[in-house]
């Protein structure tokens, strides 16, 4: 099977020449294993039962043995013999060589057994399924990168993907496997997911007895909030009324299960000196890594959806976050989101080291356009009248303003905003 070219491929590379080893993290079937392999002289697969009982022996006696093979050499699945993370931090103190590992993981060490950090020595780099530009279903005629770097960048083009290719998209996501080879059922592949995440890894990752049904009640509560700002309090709540018992400790044992298996993740707030604290809100706002699990959670498929339209919303900028998440990636920038009590809010914000930032809603349908708009010239009139009081500190104006929605046209509007369908968008 061809090898289809991730985003994060220069990356990989870039920190390989720079550090002795590179860990790919992220979670399971999201391709890292296939990915490493690109670049990898040699492998060793340590979820192999077969050999398992050897591994085990070798890990009790002489775990260096493991790093023996042409370099850089790939270790698959790291994390089922911590001790490997301790011999590569030795080698690389020992030898100060480059581009020698790469480890691949798709949950984090049980209790963290490790005794170094890694710091210098070790990159990471977080992989998840593909983005729309990766799996080909956007045709890249806007470039995040032009946005931030281009002054005067305008947008131009029509979206590659129809509205009803979008809701399709959500449904079976970005999973290399169903890419290549589409099941007929959209939601085969993330059903499987959820099934194995709830009726094994849950349990196997926190090393605890925990209930497949309750694991599957969690998820479900986490797929009807997706996008939204909840409190774990509500999501207990909510499991509880489901007729499961459950209290808040036994939550976080699920909970950070499930951060450490990559299933979940937290998008932190932005919270920009433009509001008083306590109006800012400041919770994580809580996504999956791909937005075929919380269809997968509730059951819904591709004609749910389309009669559904507030759960699509929600999905659709879930799956807008993945994919901006990696093409921000790429130019160093990171994501977070902004709400406050007042009612002013923004899906996403990408922001840059050198302190630029971009502000991004996700809408779908025209209806929510212009809403869009009003909330992001909002922003520029509330940043200004902060400026104006402050004589101290000034804050930037937005480097980029921009709606991101399922369908249509990519333009920029006279006030500057741009106007971009998911499908043709790249980083």
């Amino acid at each position: 099977m061809k090898y289809i070219k991730r985003i994060k491929d220069d990356m990989i590379k870039e920190h390989l020449d720079n550090f002795c080893a590179v860990l790919i993290r992220g979670p399971k079937w999201c391709g890292k294993s296939t990915t490493a392999k690109q670049f990898a002289k040699s492998e060793i697969l340590l979820n192999n039962n077969k050999l398992k009982p050897k591994y085990e022996s070798i890990n009790a006696n002489d775990p260096s043995v493991f790093l023996l093979g042409d370099k850089p050499r790939l270790i698959d699945e790291w994390q089922l013999f911590p001790s490997i993370w301790d011999e590569i931090v030795t080698y690389s103190n020992e030898t100060n060589l480059r581009n020698q590992f790469i480890l691949t993981g798709s949950r984090v060490p049980k209790n963290g057994r490790v005794n170094h950090s890694g710091t210098m020595r070790i990159a990471r780099i977080d992989l998840g399924t593909m983005s729309l530009f990766e799996s080909k279903e956007s045709n890249g005629t806007v470039s995040l990168n032009s946005l931030f770097n281009n002054k005067g960048y305008k947008c131009k083009s029509e979206a590659f993907l129809s509205k009803k290719n979008i809701t399709k998209v959500i449904v079976r996501g970005g999973f290399p496997s169903t890419i290549s080879n589409e099941p007929s059922n959209l939601s085969l592949y993330a059903k499987q997911y959820v099934t194995a995440i709830c009726e094994y890894d849950i349990q196997e990752s926190s090393e605890k007895n925990l209930s497949a049904v309750t694991a599957k009640a969690i998820l479900r509560s986490l797929a009807r909030n997706v996008s939204e700002l909840v409190d774990n309090k509500t999501i207990i709540n909510d499991v509880q009324s489901s007729g499961r018992a459950i209290t808040e400790p036994t939550f976080y044992d699920y909970y950070d299960a499930l951060l450490k298996l990559f299933v979940i993740d937290e998008i932190p707030a932005w919270c920009p000196m433009i509001r008083s604290k306590t109006s800012i809100r400041s919770l994580p706002k809580k996504i999956f890594f791909d937005p075929s699990i919380p269809c997968a959670a509730l059951d819904v498929g591709v004609d749910a959806l389309n009669i559904d339209f507030k759960t699509r919303g929600f999905l659709f900028e879930s799956m807008c976050g993945r994919d901006l998440k990696v093409y921000a990636d790429s130019i160093n920038g990171t994501l977070s989101y902004y709400r406050d009590r007042l009612g002013l809010e923004c899906d996403y914000v990408i922001h840059l080291p050198d302190g630029r930032y971009g502000l991004f809603e996700c809408k779908c349908g025209d209806l929510y356009i212009e809403k869009a708009v009003d909330n992001l010239n909002k922003f520029n009139e509330l940043i200004e009248k902060a400026n104006y009081n402050n004589t101290s500190f000034k804050i930037p104006l937005p480097t980029v303003r921009a709606i991101i929605t399922d369908e249509g046209y990519a333009y920029t509007r006279k006030d500057g905003i741009h106007i971009i369908p998911i499908s043709c968008l790249k980083h």
